[in-house]
């Protein structure tokens, strides 16, 4: 869905707060413009049984000038040597286009099965590659041309979800909250801070301070905004029929189901912004969270300030940068608000966290 700034929870929050985020807006303008070269690249592509699909600051409506695109070929159906020739083309399409091709970490930049997206969630075959395309499926992704392929793998995983989580169907307690969905979350959220540092190993440390930056900012919005969408499960008005179809004797978990694709379906910033205007949430805790964001933005979208970034290769060279001292001031914000809003003012959001976030 392409949302005009206008319309969005964004500009609401900005109007209500009385806030400025020229770089949030920005960003939001330039998604729609990549989103749009994007979409002309693939709007005649018809193939039921796959969808290409990109993730990242295009999905998340966060673009800057160095914004690249991750993206993978999903498949629902039965595989063929076709499709090694269909990943070809797509990422032949892409780099004509001017888009560099993905990392060498393999997570992306290749056709993924449904299989083991849908049934591997948990145990040893469930891959650090296969929980995070699983997790940015449902928190980051944005489908391109035809999306049937993508709009039943995300059902399908989100079935998986809820079906499995039988305190979830079958509780006796008043709280619904999706814990399965919640856990695996939390999960992906802990293996990207353990990858974190193998990665700095790994790599020699190059490109830290802007992994770090990331980490601590889109990174951490992502999973806080996980968070979010299934405690609303519980706090949202509009989820009160999903949560009472899941009472005897029905159990029925269509309601929650579409309840939880209609919350996925909403970009992070999104989300963020509605738990700021729909929560008891201090115009404090707004404004320490998307000023930070902003401000964050701002500093991917300077060339001259993220190539300073890119260069720092030791802790000499952080010390005596002076964007990454405005990055480190921006992060510790951004953090603070986050556990103001989740920790300190709305006290049911506390509760849940408390109770299903912490242990």
């Amino acid at each position: 869905m392409n949302l005009p700034f206008a319309d969005s929870k964004l500009n609401s929050l900005q109007n209500h707060l009385g806030a400025e985020w020229p770089s949030l807006k920005k960003a939001h303008s330039d998604t729609l413009a990549m989103r749009k070269r994007l979409s002309d690249l693939f709007e005649k592509r018809r193939a039921s049984d796959t969808t290409v699909v990109v993730f990242g600051s295009v999905a998340r409506y966060e673009v800057t000038s160095k914004s690249d695109v991750d993206w993978i070929l999903l498949l629902d159906g039965s595989a063929t040597p076709e499709h090694r020739s269909l990943t070809t083309e797509v990422k032949e399409t892409l780099l004509k286009d001017g888009y560099i091709k993905p990392g060498s970490s393999g997570i992306f930049g290749t056709f993924v099965g449904s299989h083991d997206l849908v049934h591997k969630i948990g145990g040893e075959d469930d891959s650090n590659s296969n929980t995070t395309r699983r997790v940015l499926l449902l928190l980051e992704s944005l489908p391109l041309g035809d999306r049937e392929a993508y709009d039943r793998v995300r059902k399908q995983i989100l079935r998986r979800y809820i079906e499995d989580d039988s305190g979830l169907t079958h509780g006796s307690g008043n709280v619904r909250v999706p814990r399965f969905l919640l856990n695996d979350l939390t999960r992906y959220w802990r293996t990207v801070t353990v990858d974190f540092v193998y990665k700095q190993v790994a790599d020699a440390d190059q490109k830290w301070a802007l992994r770090n930056a990331k980490l601590r900012m889109s990174r951490k919005l992502v999973f806080a905004v996980g968070l979010l969408r299934c405690f609303f499960c519980n706090l949202d008005a509009s989820a009160a029929d999903a949560r009472k179809s899941l009472e005897a004797p029905t159990h029925e978990v269509a309601l929650l189901l579409k309840y939880l694709e209609d919350q996925f379906n909403s970009c992070p910033l999104e989300t963020m912004a509605r738990a700021c205007l729909n929560l008891d949430i201090r115009k404090e805790t707004a404004l320490s969270i998307f000023d930070s964001y902003d401000k964050f933005l701002a500093v991917l979208d300077d060339e001259e300030k993220r190539e300073e970034l890119t260069r720092a290769q030791n802790h000499d060279d952080l010390r005596a940068s002076k964007a990454w001292d405005e990055v480190r001031k921006v992060t510790r914000s951004f953090h603070r608000g986050l556990v103001d809003l989740f920790l300190n003012d709305d006290s049911r959001l506390k509760n849940l966290t408390m109770e299903y976030g912490i242990f």
